[in-house]
Formats: C-alpha cells, structure tokens, sequence
C-alpha cells in the first residue's frame, strides 16, 4: 500500500479484512501474473504481505517496497524469507534506492494515486526494470460506495489504462479482465443492496466456490472486476 487519500477508516479496514477470508484469490492473481514475473522481483505496494508467499514461487530472489514502515516492519517480523528485502517508498516519488530488479508486481495500488499517471512513470525508473504486472480494479460503471470507502480515486477500462501504461514508458504485452463472478457480487453488494461492505460470509462462501468461479471465468461473456496487464519497459 502507498499514500492514499482519506477514505472512511472504518469501512476501509473491515473490507480489507473481509478480502483477507479469500487467500486462494491471492494464489489465483500471482498464477495469471506468472508470465511477467522473473528474476528478481518487486512488489510495490505490499501492505501486510498478503501476497509475499505466493510471490516467492515467482522469480530468484523477492524483494518488496511500501511508503508504511509499519507495514514493512510487519513484513521482517513476520517472513523470515523478507529480513533485509524491505525497500521504503512512496509510489508518488521517482525512486530513490539503487537496487535492480528484473520485474515487479503491483497489485490494487494505482487507483489509491490521485497522479496515477506520475506513478506509473515512477515504477518505469526502478532500476533496471524490465518487465511486470499490473492489477487495477476494472470498469468504471463499477464504481460505488465500497470504491469510495477503500479510497479508489477511480476503477479502470482497458483503454484507458492501456494509454496510461504506454504513456509511462512501458510496452502492454497482454491486458485482460479476470474474475468475472467478482463483478457480479461487487454490483449487487455496492449498487443493489447498497451496502457499504463486501459481507465477511460473502468472501468465506467466495473463497470455498472460487474452483468454480475460476472455471466460469472462461465463458462469462462481461469484463471481470480487475484487469491485469503483462508489460514490459521500452525506454
């Protein structure tokens, strides 16, 4: 996680902790990201570490950054395989560290940014970049109180976020929308019931169908609730 505008305290932390109920979506978006991950990695944003132990499997040697040092504090107690692999840093600024990286992984970050835009071009100066992922909240027919009360400045189509990504210096290898039946909760949940929360026994129900979802996944004819884009630096 990075700087974020004030968003309601309350509703923001219950549904991160509601997201936490489903850890197999955590292995299912580090198993889509695969293709763009190798060699030494970074993840920008990493918050609490949900994603530190799938990230592992990924590349030779894991690193993470977050503008928190109480989180990147967390992370060194908490994963002995992070002690002396924590970077501090807010996306907002260009880097400042001279550590190299092959690629990185940044996950539910951009939409927190109000200058998006910069931070993009800022991930594009981490040293010796290469290659990526980025996973941003999709459609912005979407957008509703559980937007509002995470903080998300904005939700995503693939048009614009495709600009964005190739504006900051990077060539968009692939762009897709994944979890579709996320989408579906997320419309009836912020929209229909108008409520401010995903629903702690929504996410554990989620997370024992997300087999099934998956499957689905391949044939449900709408964008999903995220996007993820594969890309790769070309300046």
């Amino acid at each position: 996680m990075i700087a974020k505008n004030k968003f309601c305290v309350d509703y923001g932390t219950t549904i991160l902790e509601e997201m936490s109920l489903s850890p197999d979506f955590t292995n299912w978006s580090v198993e889509l990201a695969r293709s763009g991950l190798e060699g030494r990695i970074l993840e920008i944003g990493c918050g609490l570490g949900g994603n530190l132990n799938c990230l592992s499997s990924c590349g030779d040697n894991l690193w993470c950054s977050d503008h928190n040092e109480e989180y990147l504090s967390f992370v060194s107690l908490s994963k002995n395989f992070m002690l002396g692999k924590t970077i501090l840093w807010d996306i907002n600024e260009s880097p400042k560290f001279s550590t190299g990286f092959d690629s990185f992984y940044c996950s539910n970050v951009l939409e927190h940014i109000e200058d998006d835009q910069q931070a993009i071009l800022n991930i594009s100066r981490v040293p010796h970049i290469k290659k990526g992922v980025i996973i941003v909240p999709s459609n912005n027919l979407l957008y509703n109180r559980i937007d509002k009360n995470l903080g998300h400045y904005r939700r995503y189509d693939k048009h614009s976020l495709q600009n964005k990504l190739v504006k900051g210096g990077f060539k968009v290898i692939s762009l897709k929308s994944f979890n579709k039946v996320g989408a579906i909760g997320w419309f009836v949940q912020g929209f229909v019931l108008r409520n401010n929360t995903l629903g702690e026994g929504n996410m554990r129900l989620y997370n024992k169908l997300l087999p099934l979802i998956k499957l689905m996944d391949k044939y449900l004819p709408f964008p999903g609730l995220s996007h993820m884009a594969v890309v790769e630096k070309t300046s």
